[in-house]
């Protein structure tokens, strides 16, 4: 309670005191005493702000994915990659029997031997770019498709001169190991001297930059532009990049089937698969609202048709012939986002190159939520508090389907699993394979209100409070001041909402020092 060493001027009641005015006015000493305790008095202003209070609840900021890397061999290891270090497109994971076992990056598992008489396949086009990305291409004359051909033998060569194994042009199945991504090595299975055997286990780790090449395979390259800002969400349709003025789209589907477009489509083209991918993408973009178009493997007047409204709202001059150039589009797994480029808007490149990736977030928040809690819907926004005190706006992006009765109490509400996506990380929690985190939900909210410190409150001993506005401050510092009775709201962060007949913002109010 504050204690008053002036004597009161004036005192007369008007109205209610929860909401009205209490024109009670008061010399306050900035330095009053209440039982020879000292107070220090100062003012506040009343303030017309947002008070928001929160449901908190604990929850773990984890890696998505890991990955286990197997021998493709048996053997005896000879070396092997420790805890904490880094696999990334070319690492030598480890030797066995004194031979490289190496990770290069992508989806598809290593199944054969690969050499100039493969025959075509989707895992070559995966060779290839990881040959041109380390670098082993540096005259450009690899076309990255899925055929092995002179060129794609001779970047081998250079590549296993740096290996330093026998330099033939063939890449035997025993010696890659394929990653999503770049990991963190967590556990090493292994030791130097032992024994593994073919599909036995070498190391495990978090993959901390998932990966997907994107290369441009157009006829004839030029400069490189509009390439997709990193984080970008990638779905069909999104343009990628263009090179030498042809837009490059990505094709959410099967990558492994048909990673990319390898010819030029048009009008008496023969049937094929490429031609479905293209006709399925155009109708999921809406461009044949009609129906007009058969979706299937025959590229005809009509595909032609709905093709060149696509291409004019992509920015592709009309031209007497519709075609699709090679390289038009390339098919990527769903749910992904543009990562680093690894080409900037207006290099001109001389040859099939990788020109930027796609990745995926390394770490979510999981948690699990009542079935229907309307909180945690798909897209809902929830605060995240990192350990270091950090905040950070988060995006459910999974709502589990299977759900449980963890409490195993009969008739409660079953959960589901929760997955928040938070684009922010702090470098803090870098080290930690998991970690608590809290959750932050809006519990209540009070928008544009009229704030005051909770410390500005005067109880009233006939009940309800009031704030003691100040009318002057006087030369030896006591304030002349009146109370004006409010109606209390919501508390939050040391501030109160309060409501009066004579409250305005910027209006001062004594608060203890």
């Amino acid at each position: 309670m504050r204690a008053t060493t002036k004597a009161a001027v004036a005192v007369a009641l008007v109205g209610g005191v929860a909401a009205g005015v209490i024109t009670w006015a008061v010399n306050r000493d900035s330095q009053q005493t209440a039982s020879s305790s000292p107070v220090s008095l100062s003012t506040a202003t009343v303030e017309r702000k947002d008070l928001v209070t929160y449901n908190e609840t604990t929850a773990t900021l984890g890696f998505v994915a890991t990955a286990a890397l197997s021998s493709p061999l048996d053997g005896t290891v000879t070396s092997i990659v420790k805890v904490g270090d880094t696999i990334d497109s070319g690492t030598v994971v480890a030797y066995l029997d004194g031979a490289p076992v190496v990770a290069l990056v992508g989806d598809i598992p290593t199944f054969r031997a690969l050499s100039a008489t493969s025959t075509d396949g989707s895992d070559i086009r995966q060779l290839e770019q990881n040959l041109v990305l380390l670098g082993y291409d540096p005259k450009a004359k690899i076309a990255i498709d899925n055929h092995f051909d002179a060129a794609t033998t001779a970047a081998v060569k250079l590549w296993e001169a740096e290996l330093g194994v026998t330099e033939d042009g063939a890449v035997p199945k025993t010696r890659l190991v394929y990653v999503s991504g770049r990991l963190l090595v967590d556990t090493v299975a292994a030791t130097v001297g032992s024994h593994v055997a073919s599909g036995g286990s070498l190391a495990a780790g978090r993959v901390v930059e998932r990966k997907v090449y994107l290369a441009s395979t157009v006829a004839k390259h030029g400069a490189i532009g509009s390439v997709v800002s990193p984080g970008t969400p990638v779905v069909t349709g999104t343009v990628l990049f263009t090179d030498n003025g042809v837009p490059v789209i990505a094709v959410e589907g099967d990558s492994a089937a048909l990673p990319a477009l390898g010819r030029v489509l048009k009008v008496g083209v023969t049937d094929g698969a490429d031609v479905k991918v293209l006709e399925r993408a155009l109708v999921d973009l809406g461009f044949d609202p009609d129906s007009t178009m058969t979706v299937n493997d025959h590229f005809d007047a009509t595909t032609a048709n709905v093709v060149q409204a696509w291409q004019a709202k992509i920015g592709v001059a009309a031209a007497d012939t519709v075609t699709v150039p090679k390289g038009s589009f390339v098919v990527v797994p769903s749910g992904l986002l543009a990562g680093t480029a690894l080409v900037v808007d207006g290099t001109t490149i001389a040859g099939d190159t990788v020109v930027s990736t796609l990745t995926a977030p390394a770490r979510e928040v999981s948690t699990t939520a009542p079935v229907g809690d309307a909180t945690f819907v798909f897209g809902a926004s929830i605060e995240v508090e990192f350990p270091d005190g950090t905040r950070q706006t988060g995006t459910v992006v999974d709502v589990g389907t299977t759900a449980t009765n963890s409490s195993n109490t009969p008739g409660a509400t079953p959960s589901v699993p929760i997955n928040i996506r938070v684009d922010q990380i702090p470098s803090t929690v870098d080290s930690f394979v998991q970690i608590p985190v809290t959750l932050r939900v809006v519990a209540d909210e009070a928008k544009g209100a009229f704030v005051v410190p909770v410390s500005a409150l005067v109880a009233l001993a006939e009940g309800g409070y009031a704030v003691e506005a100040v009318d002057s401050t006087q030369a030896d510092g006591t304030f002349v001041s009146h109370l004006v009775g409010v109606t209390t709201g919501l508390f939050a962060d040391g501030f109160v909402a309060v409501i009066g007949k004579q409250l305005s913002e910027g209006l001062k109010v004594v608060v203890p020092s």
